[in-house]
């Protein structure tokens, strides 16, 4: 009786989570948490070269280094997203309840590399700018999510209709 409690407990728990886990993979770039904030995304260090002011050497450093670091980040999260989809079967199927926890350890480990790996491409790219371009990324980094920010306030002021109150987020 106690096991069946548990499993019923940890299916209800795991459901509750998996529609936000779900949610959050298809759209990434909504719900990134700290780490991710650290440091905008690499690609957009070389799309503001020119207000960044980098050299053709630092373009060609963050370049090479992101193209070295392609390949296994996308690995990794293929990696990712099977053991989410893994982790889906089970909690829909008649798996024991460890299975689906040691699942759950799989995918959060995951999720921690990713996050390491990240970091480590954040602080590396981070050392081949000087410390005003530096500043002028966090500038421009401050801008664009004000920006975004402008631009989610007036999608929600056009779905809202009348006599409903602001949409908030």
């Amino acid at each position: 009786m106690n096991r069946l409690i548990v499993t019923l407990a940890t299916l209800i728990a795991l459901a509750m989570v998996l529609p936000a886990t779900a949610t959050a993979q298809q759209r990434p770039h909504r719900h990134q948490d700290t780490v991710e904030r650290l440091f905008p995304n690499p690609r957009h260090l070389i799309a503001l070269r020119d207000e960044l002011g980098l050299s053709e050497a630092q373009q060609t450093q963050i370049r090479t280094l992101l193209e070295g670091k392609r390949d296994a980040h996308k690995a990794d999260r293929q990696a990712l997203r099977e053991a989410h989809q893994e982790m889906r079967e089970l909690v829909t199927s008649d798996a024991a309840a460890d299975a689906i926890r040691a699942k759950l350890d799989e995918v959060l480990e995951l999720e921690n590399q990713l996050k390491r790996e990240r970091l480590s491409l954040a602080l590396e790219l981070r050392a081949i700018l000087t410390p005003e371009q530096r500043t002028r990324l966090q500038e421009l980094s401050a801008e664009r999510r004000e920006q975004r920010q402008e631009r989610r306030q007036r999608r929600g002021k056009r779905r809202q209709g009348p006599g409903q109150p602001p949409t908030t987020y």
